[in-house]
């Protein structure tokens, strides 16, 4: 950049020295006069930027290109390992949804199980306490009927008895010993029955 600059400066400093030399004043009113000097110097300067390009080219464009095409490789593999690392973590997340929707199944397994468990452990309960109340209740009743029957024997007992003293006593004042007899055979015959038919 800097020998197109020097060659510019070159190229004025010369029409400057080109205007004061001239001997005509028509000459120096000339801004730019095409004579051989200026031709020369210009084809001189056009070989010189065309060789300071091919230059630049050879040593400044090449390695600007292997650069630029590392640089390019590099952001295509960095591109490469993103979109295999996005496959890798896509295939794990569906892995991983899978899994939490099987664990949820399952989930969903255990506690339908343990209720339906629950549903037959609580039938099994009540028909167990069912049985257990219907147990009570038929000893409940025969402690009942046996009650019953203790107390039907024991007044009839104390009937007896209290109907033997009232016998005796009623007999003792008003009857001979063989009417007593007689009527004492009787009365318990009759007794007897009637109590043992309750």
């Amino acid at each position: 950049m800097n020998l197109i600059l020097n060659g510019i400066e070159k190229l004025l400093a010369n029409q400057v020295i080109l205007a004061e030399t001239a001997k005509d004043l028509s000459e120096k009113s000339r801004i730019l006069g095409f004579d051989m000097q200026l031709l020369l110097q210009l084809g001189i300067h056009i070989i010189t930027v065309l060789l300071l390009f091919a230059i630049l080219g050879k040593f400044l464009l090449n390695p600007v290109k292997d650069i630029l095409t590392k640089r390019k490789q590099g952001i295509a593999d960095e591109y490469e390992k993103i979109k295999t690392e996005m496959e890798t973590a896509n295939a794990l997340k569906t892995g991983y949804e899978l899994k939490i929707a099987d664990v949820k199944k399952e989930a969903d397994q255990i506690l339908s199980d343990a209720r339906q468990a629950a549903l037959v452990q609580e039938g099994k309960i009540i028909h167990e306490a069912k049985q257990e109340a219907e147990r009570i209740h038929t000893r409940a009743q025969l402690a009942i009927e046996r009650e019953k029957e203790q107390a039907r024997e024991d007044i009839r007992k104390e009937i007896i008895e209290v109907a033997t003293m009232m016998a005796s006593k009623f007999v003792a004042t008003s009857m001979s010993e063989s009417a007593r007899n007689e009527l004492f055979e009787k009365a318990l015959n009759e007794m007897g029955e009637d109590t043992w038919l309750n």
